[in-house]
């Protein structure tokens, strides 16, 4: 029996991708399994059977490994990571308030296995980040990843309307590329313009399924 591909869901900002099981399953729509990303092991939302038209947009060299479904057995680890995702959030905003650092924490992933926090955010020049990181991750036991979101803003055309639009960095907070005074260092771009862009795009995915290939 041929193994089924499924394009499945995952993460905070919507991501997804073809995965293989490593047996045959039949999964339904809105159905969750354990998933391996490129990031490590998590939890994502099945959205329809992979189909040819699909390999055709997404290549083969997307196709991860849908480990097992979730099962309820798996609820007391959801909990957990829902919850250890609220602490890691809280403590971050606290701390990048402490340090007087230019951004903002808008969203906290765990991975499913632990393997590290993701913490998405937006900023407004360069800094240091490297006490913000080190902290977290001693007290939480943990890797903890930045994920700089500033340039999806820029590159969306509201934002647009209200910034340069010339800032053209590709890394974090830390990575010290950006030098040119775009929208995410200079005074086009509030905080409150940013947050409110993403506080819209996180409600439209957790509200909206758009239809695929």
């Amino acid at each position: 029996m041929e193994i089924q591909e499924y394009l499945l869901r995952y993460g905070v900002l919507g991501d997804f991708g073809r995965f293989r099981p490593t047996r045959p399953l039949a999964l339904k729509r809105g159905e969750q399994a354990v998933i391996q990303t490129p990031r490590g092991l998590e939890i994502g939302e099945v959205l329809c059977p992979a189909t040819p038209r699909h390999a055709r947009f997404l290549p083969n060299t997307t196709v991860g490994v849908l480990v097992r479904p979730l099962t309820s057995a798996d609820e007391p680890t959801v909990q957990q990571l829902t919850s250890l995702s609220q602490n890691i959030h809280e403590e971050s905003r606290r701390r990048v308030a402490d340090l007087a650092l230019p951004l903002e924490i808008l969203d906290v992933e765990v991975l499913f296995d632990r393997a590290q926090a993701v913490l998405h955010h937006v900023r407004w020049q360069d800094c240091e980040v490297r006490p913000l990181v080190s902290g977290l991750s001693t007290t939480f036991e943990i890797q903890i990843l930045l994920h700089d979101l500033t340039r999806v803003a820029q590159d969306h055309p509201e934002h647009e309307e209200h910034g340069c639009g010339s800032c053209g960095s590709e890394g974090g907070c830390g990575s010290g590329s950006c030098s040119t005074g775009g929208c995410g260092s200079c005074g086009d771009a509030s905080a409150e313009d940013l947050r409110a862009y993403f506080a819209e795009l996180r409600l439209k995915m957790e509200q909206e399924r758009f239809p695929l290939l």
